[in-house]
């Protein structure tokens, strides 16, 4: 309010210096006209009456203004007083619920934070229980549980008790089915690539199998495969016997690791696999190595007959037979002493020398045998590598399956000089040992036939 009242005053004082100015402009127009300085200064005087009531007109007025002014302004400040102590309440009350909104807010702050937790928890279970059941044998016997997986995986919002219901169901009934041997109707692929459906089998999480073998289970497509190599009989038996005996308690193949085990069982080389990879090296390997068994088999058989029929001339000396070497050397020896033969010693080693080649036929074969089956080996070896290296300097060494035939008929010949040597040396000591104590049983003979015969001709000599 006073303010205003100086404002009205400054423009009060303004209108009267330009009233002032104008009217001594006007004062010196008409004193130039009329001439007459009293009659100059009988206007100025006039008009400063006038003037001088007009001023006080409106300082009446001002007053007047002044005092409603300030009437106004004390009816306002009442009011303001009134409003404030009306406000002092509501502001204390906007006060306390701004606090407990504040309260509030950082309750609901970390209720979501909780909940956000809750959210990505169960959308990370979700998927891991996903990619979980994606590798499960079940998945061909029920897979429609596919599309609810995938919409709990893929969830966004908070989950609500009906998805934690609807997960906890798949984790309880993956567990019961693969707890179980089930046999469904379902479908596979077979080894040409056709559909078929047919009856199968699945024993827990760990192996399923149709009539016409085990299948493979391939996850990125939830299919089922037949491969086109199966395990051994001894393993496909097993499902024969299921299939014919439904109803009665059988032996059932579990691989633990879901088919890698049953893979590995139908890819793995067979032994003439490993022949042919040896190549015609390892071939003539084969032939030389059988060869080597087949005669030191025979010399093996033969040794041992004249072993036993030479165990038995040695009971018999006084009948020697002609079956066996020592009844020979015997026969010959009397023959000797009866003709009272001067070089008995010599002919009795004679005798005994004309068996040593019957006792040692093959041993120096059998012997070539062994040493040339690693030889034959490392021949093989050194083929492959260039196979090898060859391989590598047409294609390069990005895929190891073009190196593999290189590769494996080294390794092959190499194994098989190694398993026909070593059997070869064995039957070598062995022949060797047999004939080499025959040889000493003659000898031993001989050398008491001449220590009997010059006995008596000691004693002749002394008659």
């Amino acid at each position: 309010m006073g303010n205003r009242l100086l404002t009205l005053l400054s423009s009060l004082l303004l209108s009267t210096a330009v009233a002032l100015m104008h009217c001594s402009a006007v004062a010196a127009v008409e004193e130039a006209e009329a001439r007459s300085l009293a009659e100059l200064l009988q206007r100025l005087q006039q008009e400063r009456t006038q003037q001088q009531a007009e001023l006080r007109a409106r300082e009446q007025r001002f007053l007047e203004e002044q005092a409603q002014q300030k009437a106004r302004l004390d009816r306002a400040r009442a009011e303001k007083r009134q409003q404030m102590k009306t406000l002092q309440p509501l502001q204390d009350e906007l006060a306390d619920l701004t606090a407990e909104v504040q309260q509030l807010e950082s309750r609901l702050q970390e209720q979501g934070q909780d909940l956000r937790a809750l959210q990505g928890a169960f959308v990370r279970i979700a998927g891991e229980v996903h990619a979980s059941l994606q590798q499960s044998l079940v998945v061909p016997q029920r897979p429609e549980r596919e599309a609810e997986l995938q919409r709990l995986s893929a969830l966004d919002a908070l989950p609500q008790i009906e998805d934690l219901e609807s997960l906890w169901l798949l984790l309880q009934e993956e567990m019961t089915l693969a707890a179980a041997v089930s046999q469904y109707q379902g479908v596979y692929t077979d080894v040409s690539g056709q559909v078929r459906s047919g009856s199968l089998v699945r024993v827990g999480a760990f192996t399923t199998f149709t009539a016409a073998g085990f299948l493979q289970f391939i996850p990125e497509n939830a299919e089922l495969l037949l491969p086109a190599t199966q395990p051994a009989s001894r393993y496909q038996s097993t499902i024969e016997d299921f299939y014919r005996h439904p109803s009665t308690l059988t032996t059932l193949v579990v691989d633990p690791t879901r088919g890698a085990l049953i893979r590995q069982l139908g890819a793995s080389v067979s032994l003439r696999d490993r022949i042919e990879q040896a190549g015609l090296i390892g071939i003539i390997i084969l032939v030389l190595g059988s060869l080597g068994v087949l005669l030191s088999l025979w010399r093996i058989s033969y040794l041992l007959w004249v072993s036993v029929k030479v165990n038995s001339q040695l009971q018999h000396l006084q009948a020697p037979v002609e079956d066996n070497p020592l009844g020979r050397v015997l026969i010959k020896a009397r023959q000797f002493r009866v003709e009272r033969d001067e070089n008995y010693q010599f002919k009795l080693d004679e005798s005994v020398l004309a068996e040593l080649p019957a006792l040692e036929r093959g041993q120096n074969f059998i012997k070539l045998l062994a040493a040339t089956a690693p030889l034959l080996g490392l021949l093989g070896t050194v083929t492959g590598m260039i196979l090898t290296f060859q391989s590598i300097s047409l294609f390069g060494n990005g895929d190891p399956k073009l190196m593999a035939g290189g590769i494996s008929q080294a390794l092959m010949t190499t194994v098989l000089g190694l398993v026909v040597a070593i059997p070869l040396l064995f039957s070598h000591s062995f022949v060797v040992s047999l004939s080499r104590n025959l040889v000493q049983r003659l000898d031993q003979q001989s050398a008491g036939l001449l220590a009997r015969q010059l006995e008596g001709e000691v004693a002749h000599a002394g008659e």
